[in-house]
């Protein structure tokens, strides 16, 4: 009985520290985007510039945003077939690289708005 009671604390410690839902999302549509950037974009210092685009494979456009206040990171992958980018760049297959390329800003259109870093 003790072994599943700290099993149990166990599970809802990791769920907690897991961050909510929307942050373990990866694949969000164009609509869900925006939708999110809206809600987050004035409480959170970090997405000032916009949520930054790291590049594009064959079937992803690749994006992620830091929420400082939960700690945690947004992982946004819309289907490339949805969104159409000015400036596409190569999503780098090693994690050695730079974390991404230029800030976008859902609301206008993915427009982007500035060069990361």
């Amino acid at each position: 009985m003790r072994k599943i009671i700290i099993c149990s604390a166990l599970s809802l410690l990791a769920l907690a520290c897991a961050g909510p839902m929307e942050f373990r999302k990866t694949h969000w549509t164009i609509d869900e985007v925006k939708s999110w950037y809206l809600k987050y974009s004035g409480q959170e210092p970090s997405l000032s510039h916009g949520i930054i685009y790291q590049g594009s494979d064959e079937r992803f456009h690749h994006f992620i945003a830091r929420m400082q206040r939960e700690d945690n990171w947004a992982i946004i992958q819309i289907e490339r077939s949805d969104l159409t980018l000015p400036d596409v760049r190569q999503y780098p297959s090693i994690s050695s690289g730079t974390l991404g390329f230029y800030y976008v800003d859902p609301n206008r259109d993915f427009l982007k708005t500035g060069n990361y870093p």
